[in-house]
C-alpha cells in the first residue's frame, strides 16, 4: 500500500506562521515574533543575532480544496553582532541599494529610518541557494539586516 504524500513545506509553514498574520482581527504588531531560533534555522549564515523581530503570512487561498504545499512570505529585522557584521561586510561584495527593503506590515515599524542600505547578489545567492526568492538589506553602521523571503527552506 502506497503511503500518502506528506508535504514538508506544509509542516514548516504551519510552524512558521502559526499566529503570524493568519488570524482574522489580529493586528500586524500582534503577529510579530521574537524567536531567534527560527531565524537561525533558516539563515544560519547570519551567525549569532542580538535581536530579531519577524512575521509571516500565508499566500494565496489558504482554504483551497486540494491538499498540497502552501506558499508563505517571511519578513524580519535582525540586529547582528559587531563581529558578524564585519564578517559579512568583508565576505561579500556589497552595493548601495536603490531603495529600502520591502517587508510585511508588521515589520515596518522595526525597520530603521535613515539607513544606509546595502545589498549583495552574492550574499542573496548564498542564503537562498537559488531555491527561493528573497531580498536582504544590510546597514553596516547599525549592524542591522532586514529580510523578505518567499518559501525559504530550513537549513538546520
Amino acid at each position: 500500500m502506497a503511503k500518502p504524500f506528506k508535504s514538508t513545506r506544509r509542516g514548516i509553514t504551519g510552524a512558521l506562521v502559526a499566529g503570524c498574520g493568519t488570524h482574522a482581527g489580529s493586528t500586524p504588531e500582534q503577529d510579530v515574533r521574537r524567536d531567534a531560533k527560527v531565524i537561525r534555522q533558516y539563515f544560519p549564515e547570519l551567525g549569532t543575532v542580538e535581536e530579531v523581530v519577524w512575521t509571516g503570512e500565508l499566500l494565496g487561498d489558504a482554504r483551497a480544496a486540494l491538499p498540497g504545499p502552501t506558499d508563505f512570505r517571511f519578513s524580519g529585522m535582525v540586529r547582528l553582532t559587531a563581529s558578524d557584521t564585519r564578517r559579512l561586510r568583508s565576505g561579500y561584495t556589497w552595493q548601495g541599494a536603490s531603495e529600502g527593503p520591502a517587508v510585511l506590515a508588521g515589520i515596518l515599524p522595526h525597520v530603521p529610518g535613515q539607513a544606509d542600505w546595502k545589498t549583495s547578489d552574492e550574499f542573496t545567492a548564498t542564503l537562498t541557494e537559488g531555491r527561493y526568492a528573497g531580498s536582504f538589506h544590510v546597514d553596516f553602521r547599525k549592524n542591522t539586516l532586514v529580510f523578505d523571503a518567499t518559501n525559504p527552506r530550513k537549513k538546520v
